[in-house]
């Protein structure tokens, strides 16, 4: 496991429609499940007596109290934007708080050990403010975030594993809310990351707006009546065409049924239509388009093309949409792959980077890349209007990580005092189009000749932490700002009280442990000593393993006899396990027994 003497660091994949929590056990990612549940819903919302509740439970009551539910937090992550739930405002990194305080608690359950460490993935065109954002909400949930790593990055750490060749792999990494896609070279245990082009705001959540307003315009031609003015009924409209999105990705045409969706003159309205693939396809193709462009743009940076990738890995759960893979065939002329299950590698590849942290040698080194330019604003020319200013790039996109770059610049006049320096990121010369992210000011000693020069430095590290340093040398004048990925916003004040508040939902919460609850260092280290083999409590505590041993029971002489040895040898470990109470040895073979057993079904 990803053992440190301050306990495991696990790995997480905050995604926009739903997370994982992973961590590396006997030298093997696994994904840690809790009731047979792989993937946590990103859901957050209140019951009725403002208890707080997440993940599955949360969603089945969006569609009914969409007042009290939020969901996909993920796009406003980097804003200060406030969000309701219920009569109560939070910030995006509170929402997101919640998400991983869940996960935090369902990795302690599993492991049978406190967590407080934790890996965290954001998608590789995430800006600065994004960044720190997840940080922070990291940090709400009492988890120390020992690294924030790119999706794509992440994932390519479980996929061709042990590789020595070298290999140039694109990862398309298409999910719930965001898309990225990354050109990665491996070889000799080094991954490098070449380039990363992306989109924060296209994902599956954007195939089920555009399929839900297909329907919904279809409705109100017929009747008269908008599905989406009332939120209760647009939420529900909008689930019933997330389902029916995920049955087009293997039927050919679908029925939308939804019973007394609204009221006309008194009588109630049932909706009742059919999708086609075609249909569906049609509309989505534009923004798969969208994506083949990012890609097509990722590939041009590092003068690659087609014809010399070697991998295409598919990673997200929107890339099982069949017009995506059909895309990536006609561009690349090869089968894309699945090896690593879409939803799951990210996380699986966060938890080996956390067990690379905390000294395993499981993986390859991995170097990443920038995602996104930085530099300052600065002076083009003297016009009769007043400076023209410029951005001037310091950082370029796709520089590896950690990154350092120094610039020299001039003072606009001999007897200037001071000077304003103003951070931003992005692709554009013209400041406006790009994103102000911090700033210092430097004071100057006047007069030409030496003090005439200034040089301004960034040093940006592996989770995006940029040091800003300006220094005029001849005067030995010196300024520097860290800009923790330029959330600057959430102040010591409002950090503590947004802990206090979430410190009082956490404990009301019947779904989150309190810290008081977990084992302590002494009693984890020594391991579980409880007899835990009564047949009953087994079942309430590792329902999935049960369920695993009784369909072998069950299959009996169907499992073919090439597989039998290696099922009855794991059963046999895996019951041992149990009786021992060893969550984590149940955990890793209950997975390695669900995966034999999918091929054997």
């Amino acid at each position: 496991m990803a053992n440190t003497i301050d306990g495991p660091i696990v790995g997480i994949d905050l995604g926009t429609t739903n997370s994982v929590v992973a961590a590396v056990v006997n030298g093997k990612p696994i994904v840690l499940t809790e009731d047979g549940e792989q993937l946590l819903p990103s859901i957050v919302g209140l019951k009725q007596d403002g208890t707080l509740i997440t993940g599955t439970v949360a969603r089945n009551q969006l569609a009914a109290f969409p007042d009290r539910t939020i969901a996909s937090i993920k796009r406003k992550m980097g804003t200060m934007e406030p969000v309701q739930l219920g009569e109560q405002s939070f910030t995006p990194p509170e929402i997101s708080a919640m998400i991983l305080r869940r996960l935090r608690d369902r990795a302690s359950r599993v492991l049978g050990q406190p967590v407080s460490r934790a890996v965290i993935t954001v998608p590789a065109f995430f800006d600065e403010n994004q960044r720190q954002a997840t940080r922070e909400a990291g940090e709400l949930a009492g988890l120390k975030v020992e690294r924030i790593i790119n999706e794509p990055t992440a994932a390519t750490l479980v996929y061709h594993a042990g590789t020595q060749d070298c290999k140039h792999i694109v990862v398309y990494d298409l999910g719930g809310g965001t898309f990225d896609v990354s050109i990665v070279r491996m070889e000799g245990g080094v991954i490098e990351v070449l380039s990363s082009k992306g989109d924060t705001h296209l994902g599956g959540d954007d195939f089920d707006i555009l399929l839900m307003n297909h329907v919904a315009d279809q409705f109100q031609e017929t009747h008269g009546i908008d599905l989406r003015a009332d939120l209760s009924t647009k939420y529900r409209l909008l689930i019933s065409c997330e389902q029916a999105k995920q049955k087009l990705s293997i039927e050919e045409t679908v029925d939308i049924t939804e019973e007394f969706i609204a009221e006309k003159d008194g009588r109630p309205l049932h909706l009742q239509t059919s999708v086609s693939r075609e249909e569906y396809e049609e509309m989505i193709a534009p923004l798969v388009d969208r994506t083949i462009r990012c890609l097509d743009e990722a590939l041009r940076d590092v003068r690659m093309t087609a014809t010399q990738i070697d991998d295409l890995a598919l990673v997200g759960g929107s890339t099982r949409t069949p017009l995506v893979a059909r895309r990536l065939r006609e561009e690349f002329l090869r089968e894309p792959s699945r090896s690593v299950d879409p939803d799951l590698a990210v996380a699986l590849g966060a938890a080996v980077q956390a067990a690379m942290l905390a000294g395993q040698r499981i993986g390859p080194v991995l170097v990443d890349v920038t995602g996104h330019t930085l530099g300052i604003e600065a002076v083009e020319e003297m016009t009769f209007s007043g400076p023209k200013m410029i951005f001037c790039p310091i950082i370029h996109r796709n520089s590896p990580l950690p990154a350092r770059f120094e610039e020299r610049y001039s003072k606009m006049f001999d007897e200037q005092e001071r000077v304003e320096i103003r951070v931003f990121q992005g692709e554009h010369s013209d400041l406006s189009k790009n994103r102000e992210i911090g700033g210092l000011t430097l004071k100057l000693a006047t007069g030409g000749g030496g003090n005439n020069k200034i040089l301004v430095r960034f040093d940006l590290t592996l989770d995006g932490t940029l040091k800003v340093t300006a220094t005029q040398p001849a005067s030995g004048k010196s300024s520097e700002v860290l800009i923790q990925n330029a959330l600057s916003q959430f102040q010591a004040e409002d950090r503590d009280r947004a802990k206090s508040r979430l410190g009082a939902m956490f404990d009301a919460s019947d779904e989150l442990l309190d810290d008081a609850d977990l084992p302590s260092k002494s009693e984890w280290r020594n391991g579980p000593s409880q007899d835990s083999s009564d047949s009953s409590d087994m079942e309430s505590r590792y329902p999935e393993a049960v369920s695993l041993l009784q369909k072998i029971s069950d299959l009996g002489a169907g499992i073919p006899d090439s597989d039998a040895e290696e099922i009855q040898a794991l059963s046999e470990k895996l019951k041992k396990a149990m009786s021992e109470d060893n969550a984590v040895e149940v955990s890793s073979l209950s997975a390695e027994l669900d995966d034999i057993l999918f091929y054997v079904q």
